[in-house]
């Protein structure tokens, strides 16, 4: 059985057509369907206009709530009620396209898939009229979510969506605790699952009624992503990795100055130094920050593959902490000390993010 759960506020608008779509989509599969509808008390009567359609649509169900807010939440309480061994949500404004939902429920019937996601950023997919600001927030988000989540997130390109379905077992007892309006987050970091599929679909702009995202929205997004990076221990991974790089500026600092002291020049002796620091570095990471990810690639060889791409990647970010010391004190006049602050950052950012999503990811184990 298929549970589609829409979560909606003032779509009184759209969601006529929306239901009649969905439900012609849904007879088509074959299945037993449910359509279930959670409003968050709408001051157009959203709720009210979707009540008035059961009498037509007898697999329609509309839940009202009244003293509760938030998408995600809608979603969960949505899924609470639902009997179906398939959950599916989308939004309902009609930027969802009804018929993708036939790929995302063959991807997990016939696919094998665990959870398929409606996907704007893979081949086939897109967005229909976005302008440059719009997309630039929506690239920002995900590479955020992939840098603050990169063990959760690294099998998929749109990790924003929120057009997806999934099998129950993927989210059975799990405690879910959404905030904002990123549900599939939720999901990839807290549910069990091996395979996700993307499905190519194109986002196309609502006809009737405006975006409900602002400054509140994307704040919730921010208190959200934190808040499961640190429960899923992505964050305190991140903490550890920090503290790695605090301990190598006194590796370096140390290594230099026993060098210089011993007659050796100080560029040659800042090579090694350089060089000493990302060794002990990578050994701290390899056998801490990212042990449990080790331990189940281990071996000379394999440590040696990391070791090489550990060093690309902190070269990369030295040349960021270069680059930012120059432009910074340069060209906008920062005392360099506080543009090598930022420079740091850049770098570390940058060092974690890259070597948590490549260096350590042939280690990384499916999800069970």
């Amino acid at each position: 059985m298929i549970s589609l759960v829409i979560p909606t506020y003032n779509e009184s608008g759209n969601i006529g057509l929306l239901i009649k779509r969905v439900d012609g989509v849904l007879k088509e599969s074959g299945h037993p369907y449910e359509v279930i509808i959670v409003d968050d008390n709408s001051p157009d009567r959203t709720w009210k206009v979707a009540q008035a359609l059961c009498g037509e649509y007898p697999d329609l169900r509309v839940i009202r709530r009244v003293n509760e807010r938030g998408l995600a939440r809608a979603v969960v309480r949505g899924w609470e009620e639902a009997r179906g061994h398939i959950l599916a949500v989308m939004d309902g404004d009609l930027q969802h396209p009804p018929e993708t939902l036939t790929l995302l429920i063959k991807a997990l019937e016939r696919d094998g898939a665990d959870i398929s996601v409606a996907s704007r950023n893979v081949k086939g997919g897109g967005v229909s009229r976005w302008n440059v600001f719009r997309r630039i927030m929506s690239w920002s988000a995900t590479l955020m979510a992939t840098w603050v989540l990169p063990g959760t997130l690294r099998t998929i390109r749109d990790p924003m969506s929120g057009y997806f379905a999934l099998r129950r077992s993927v989210i059975q007892g799990c405690r879910l605790k959404p905030e904002g309006y990123k549900i599939l987050l939720e999901v990839l970091g807290r549910g069990r699952y091996r395979r996700v599929d993307e499905i190519p679909y194109t986002f196309v702009e609502r006809e009737q009624g405006g975006s409900k995202l602002g400054p509140r929205q994307y704040g919730e997004f921010m208190v959200h992503l934190l808040r499961l990076s640190w429960e899923t221990g992505e964050l305190k991974r991140f903490l550890k990795f920090s503290l790695v790089g605090v301990s190598g500026i006194f590796v370096n600092m140390g290594m230099l100055t026993f060098l210089t002291w011993n007659g050796l020049g100080y560029l040659p002796s800042g090579v090694f130094a350089v060089e000493t620091a990302i060794v002990t570095n990578f050994l701290f990471n390899e056998f801490w920050s990212f042990s449990d990810f080790s331990k189940r690639s281990p071996g000379l060889f394999n440590r040696m593959k990391r070791f090489v791409g550990f060093n690309l990647f902190c070269t990369g970010g030295a040349g960021i902490n270069l680059g930012v010391l120059w432009f910074l004190t340069g060209y906008v006049g920062i005392h360099y000390l506080i543009s090598n602050l930022f420079g740091i950052s850049m770098a570390t950012l940058w060092n974690y993010g890259m070597n948590a999503n490549i260096t350590w990811e042939s280690a990384r184990a499916e999800r069970k």
